[in-house]
């Protein structure tokens, strides 16, 4: 008899900060999120982002970010962080464009492809354990 492997999601226990001016729009990628195992937390505003990056180990932030609201943008003006992974509202080419610029690990764009946005948030995860644990 062959025993059987209990097999883990990657994203299982990694902490994810969320970020948006209004979570609700995101409810079903912090559903998902969380269906996967991950830790989500909320943040409604840059300085709510700031104070969560104080007090806990983040290991990604998804940030709402489309061209009417572009303030989390200022994040990936940050050293230091977890991988950054924007969530564009819009195929707006310019702002992808911008964000990978900045910094951006990836981009994932709404409406949320279940499939996409977890094989980012895998490689984003992977690339948070290889930071050295200074710029953790």
């Amino acid at each position: 008899m062959v025993a059987e492997r209990q097999l883990t999601h990657p994203l299982k226990g990694a902490t994810i900060a969320l970020c948006a001016r209004e979570p609700e729009e995101l409810g079903p990628i912090s559903a998902l999120l969380e269906q996967l195992g991950s830790v989500v937390r909320i943040a409604e505003g840059i300085d709510d982002l700031e104070e969560l990056l104080r007090k806990e180990n983040v290991d990604v932030v998804l940030a709402h970010v489309c061209p009417s609201r572009q303030e989390f943008m200022s994040v990936l003006d940050r050293k230091g962080l977890p991988p950054v992974v924007p969530l564009l509202c819009h195929a707006d080419r310019h702002l992808y464009l911008e964000t990978l610029r900045r910094g951006a690990f990836d981009c994932v764009p709404l409406p949320m492809d279940k499939a996409e946005m977890e094989r980012v948030l895998t490689l984003a995860l992977a690339r948070r354990r290889q930071q050295p644990a200074s710029a953790a």
